[in-house]
């Protein structure tokens, strides 16, 4: 069963949403850990407080006015946020508890607030008194610190095994993400570039997905067509135009060339004689019409590409520029030379010479033709596999 492009990427953007809410529940719980420890900081910092505060000198009123006053300034702030809640922690915490808890801290620390005030202003003669009232209101809120810091404890705790869990599960989940997804795109990569490249094996190219599937159907656009089906108009063995063909299709696109230069290549397997020689005609027909589906690969709509009754292979172009022309007839030439094409005998290797120039108006096609094959004989005398053009000079060739 083929794979379906769109139903991967489907399939990957959720599996990439999944890991970025994994990825936004795992940071939420960094900054609850965070947040409950710097309440443990809080809640400690009002230990060091307490004990500073039933430390303090009273022997100097002023100075111990001044200290007192100090310290439990601080206790009141220390109080305040050890016990705010960040709006996470509504969400993520029992709120009762948790309101509970902070209620008693207040109401100790308060208490306990009121009583050192009071032993720091009390007489020498009701000191003692107010000391014990003080240590006892000490008692009652120390408790209450402890039992907040077990809460924040149990808190953090909660969070960081959550942290834990959520983690592995990313990794996890990451890791399968990874391994099916790199496979599954590899696989597509490698169905665009069967789609995009001609097969150099000469082997059946097969394709894992249904998109690139469909568009490799619709690239194959020319099947094998008898001369009775298209009136005379197609080359019996390959099923491309032949010369009757090539010179109907001429004129009835020529309208549509108005704005375009016309340039004409031809091409001559440079093998063909040893091929001839070695291989049924059924070979060379295979041959001749995978050569034409190279050449519709750089053909455009205005172009026609022929194979005439001598077995040349005729390439008109309707371009810009002599540039774009020649480049497209190299690209034919480097693509014939690192395909393979299949016969009985297994897969051959095959060359082209061309002959290339500008189809001038005064001439006709033939007579281009009859130029151009001047100039594949030169390209073959140069070693083949290449591309002849006229010099700026007429008489001259390169």
């Amino acid at each position: 069963m083929l794979l379906s492009i769109r139903k991967i990427f489907s399939h990957l953007k959720n599996a990439l949403l999944i890991l970025a809410l994994g990825t936004a529940f795992l940071t939420l719980q960094l900054f609850l850990i965070t947040d409950y420890s710097d309440r443990l900081g809080e809640l400690k910092k009002q230990h060091l407080l307490i004990d500073k505060t039933v430390n303090t000198d009273l022997s100097d009123p002023k100075m111990a006015a001044i200290l007192m006053n100090g310290s439990l300034s601080e206790i009141a702030l220390s109080v305040k946020l050890s016990g705010t809640k960040g709006i996470l922690n509504s969400f993520l915490t029992s709120n009762d508890e948790n309101t509970s808890l902070s209620h008693s801290l207040e109401v100790s620390s308060q208490t306990f607030c009121d009583s050192a005030l009071t032993w720091s202003e009390s007489l020498p003669i009701s000191r003692d008194s107010q000391h014990t009232r003080m240590m006892n209101a000490r008692s009652d809120y120390l408790g209450n610190i402890d039992r907040v810091i077990d809460e924040q404890i149990n808190l953090v705790n909660d969070s960081i095994s959550t942290s834990k869990i959520t983690a592995l599960t990313l990794l996890t989940l990451g890791v399968f993400v990874f391994f099916i997804y790199r496979s599954r795109l590899n696989q597509i990569y490698s169905d665009i570039d069967k789609a995009c490249a001609v097969d150099t094996n000469g082997e059946q190219k097969t394709v894992e997905t249904e998109e690139i599937d469909f568009i490799m159907k619709r690239l194959v656009r020319r099947t094998i067509q008898t001369p009775s089906a298209c009136s005379g108009l197609v080359n019996s063995s390959s099923g491309l135009n032949n010369q009757k063909g090539l010179m109907t299709a001429f004129n009835s696109k020529k309208s549509s060339r108005a704005n375009n230069t016309i340039f004409l290549a031809v091409f001559e397997i440079d093998q063909y004689t040893s091929l001839v020689n070695t291989h049924s005609k059924d070979d060379l027909g295979n041959l001749f019409r995978k050569l034409g589906d190279i050449i519709s690969l750089y053909e455009q709509p205005l172009d026609i590409t022929a194979h005439m009754d001598d077995d040349h292979i005729v390439f008109l172009m309707s371009r810009n520029s002599k540039q774009i022309a020649m480049e497209d007839c190299e690209k034919i030439l480097h693509t014939v030379e690192a395909s393979g094409f299949s016969t009985a005998k297994g897969v051959v290797k095959i060359t082209l010479s061309g002959g290339f120039l500008l189809k001038i108006p005064v001439k006709s096609v033939d007579e281009s033709i009859e130029d151009a094959l001047l100039l594949v004989q030169k390209a073959k005398e140069s070693g083949g596999n290449r591309i002849a053009q006229l010099r700026d000079r007429a008489d001259s060739y390169r």
